[in-house]
């Protein structure tokens, strides 16, 4: 049951991309981060009733869970706005080298050790990155204007300083509660200011297979998912789950063909095998690191 429900999770996170890709067509990425969020927080706030997981927080942590909201926003935003100009493709392959970054923050703010095994997996990871944004052009030097995929990477930097950031969080209270604090100011900020700027008939207008799109976001990706996967980290420890992370992508990859119509260059797989070839040399001892 738990392999189902981890399978399920990474299936919803790599069809997000997706579904923010096809919603793009017809809302901003404010509009639609802050109709997820609008979704998304309530679900995750019935599964915490469900589990009857207590809410607390100490006056201590104001700061940190301020500025944990204020990167979780910032990375929602910083990635669907990379989506507007990349695609859904490139988009989950760059977001797969989030334990890179890790790794590269926790040696710099948390002074931990750098092997020989781990700056191999960064460099080939790099290379990946290159090849995959470029198409293979690496010459050429016009891919060092390709600003979707490197706001794209941008995210999955802003993704590991708000996990190195929330570590000792998740450690005092349990995650599902912390990640719901975190998200109360984003919602009500961003939902304040679509509210102020968004025409209601605008929203009355959307397609139903759109208004899909953003129930799945919020309820699926971000409230079932958060639940799916701690369930699975507590029933199986960080380094066996990390392994499903792999699959996210590739359901991207998969499904963004038919969708979307997108299609999949020789030097996207190349790019593809290397990103995950590097992430694989770094990713279980940053597993450890982080959820032990």
């Amino acid at each position: 049951m738990i392999n189902l429900l981890l399978l399920l999770t990474v299936v919803f996170w790599g069809m997000s991309f997706i579904a923010t890709k096809a919603a793009l067509g017809y809302l901003t990425p404010v509009e639609i981060i802050a109709l997820r969020l609008l979704v998304g927080t309530p679900a995750l706030y019935l599964v915490i009733l469900f589990k009857k997981i207590d809410i607390q927080w100490r006056r201590s942590d104001v700061i940190i869970l301020l500025l944990a909201s204020i990167i979780l926003a910032a990375h929602f935003l910083i990635q669907a706005v990379g989506l507007e100009y990349t695609s859904a493709t490139n988009t989950a392959w760059l977001v797969a080298t989030i334990p890179i970054f890790i790794a590269v923050f926790s040696r710099i703010f948390l002074k931990e050790r750098m092997t020989a095994l781990k700056t191999g997996g960064i460099a080939l990871a790099a290379i990946g990155v290159v090849l995959l944004v470029s198409k293979g052009e690496i010459y050429s030097l016009g891919w060092l204007k390709s600003v979707g995929d490197w706001i794209i990477l941008s995210s999955a930097v802003t993704w590991s300083v708000y996990t190195i950031i929330t570590r000792d969080l998740s450690r005092r209270y349990h995650p599902l509660s912390a990640t719901l604090l975190i998200l109360i100011m984003p919602t009500l900020v961003l939902n304040g200011y679509a509210a102020y700027t968004t025409p209601v008939s605008k929203l009355l207008s959307l397609p139903v297979s759109i208004m899909l799109a953003l129930v799945f976001l919020g309820v699926f990706c971000l409230g079932l998912a958060h639940w799916f996967w701690l369930e699975g980290l507590s029933r199986k420890g960080a380094t066996e789950v990390g392994v499903y992370i792999f699959i996210e992508p590739l359901v991207t990859t998969v499904a963004a063909i038919p969708i979307l119509d997108e299609r999949l260059t020789l030097f996207t797989v190349i790019g593809a095998v290397l990103i995950i070839g590097g992430v694989y040399m770094v990713q279980k001892k940053i597993s450890r690191k982080l959820n032990k």
